[in-house]
């Protein structure tokens, strides 16, 4: 009973947002379709009213093109016998897309580092590219999710500082957290094009305790497992050593 106790108390909230601030509804469509959507953007609206800054415009954001995402293949869908949900439909998706793309010219100049991302990855905009690269070092940049995306900007013209910044990523998470493989991942590729076989070796290994053996090419990596039995007794002691780290929110580059 508890799950539908939860999203019965969860429709209450938002019928009570909508019906003491009807502006972040009004606009909307009425339906059960996309109603998680529909209901994430009224929250986001509400945080970003109540408490205005860049961070929770960049959730409004996100929220604006999840909601318009969702509903905008549902508008090849023909209705017989209530054409008016589709106009409703059609409405509010015109309505997310303009509220977003306002939102898009009032963050051009911002720094926060997930709208310069924003407005890189969704826009092509090299300018807020160049921007994110150079706040590297920022605290606001010490999240393992940012880290990665400055590693993948920067791992074809600077591996030094994609290494780096990879590394900062996995030593960015906390204790039983969940790492993202793809980090990892970003980390093999640039030790298979360096030819670093020892690294490769280890950070396979890594990556399979941690649960992603699907995403190891094996036919590549056997290559680099020709090392003698000292060798790789040594080398395990390492992989045991890093997931130790990883597992206990200690990770450090040795």
């Amino acid at each position: 009973m508890a799950p539908l106790f939860l999203t019965a108390c969860e429709q209450d909230r938002i019928q009570t947002i909508c019906e003491t601030t009807p502006q972040f509804c009004a606009d909307l469509h009425e339906d059960s379709w996309c109603k998680f959507e529909r209901s994430d953007l009224i929250r986001a609206r509400k945080q970003q009213a109540d408490t205005p800054n860049d961070a929770n415009i960049y959730a409004l954001m996100a929220s604006l093109k999840t909601y318009h995402d969702c509903l905008d293949p549902l508008l090849a869908i023909e209705y017989t016998k209530r054409k008016e949900r589709k106009n409703d439909k059609l409405e509010a998706t015109i309505k997310a897309k303009t509220a977003l793309i306002q939102l898009e010219q009032q963050t051009i100049d911002s720094d926060y580092p997930y709208l310069l991302l924003w407005h890189w990855q969704l826009r092509g905009d090299n300018k807020a590219k160049a921007r994110f690269i150079s706040l590297a070092d920022r605290t606001e940049m010490q999240q393992p999710e940012l880290q990665k995306a400055l590693a993948e900007l920067l791992i074809i013209r600077d591996s030094a500082a994609a290494e780096q910044a990879l590394h900062r990523a996995l030593s960015l998470y906390d204790a039983e957290a969940t790492v993202d493989s793809e980090i990892i991942a970003n980390l093999l590729t640039l030790y298979i094009r360096e030819r670093r076989y020892r690294d490769a070796w280890i950070w396979t290994r890594v990556l399979s305790s941690l649960g992603h053996s699907a995403m190891l090419n094996l036919e590549r990596i056997d290559p680099y497992a020709r090392f003698d039995e000292v060798q790789q007794r040594q080398m395990q002691q390492a992989v045991d050593s890093i997931i130790h780290q990883l597992e206990t929110g200690s990770y450090h580059r040795s």
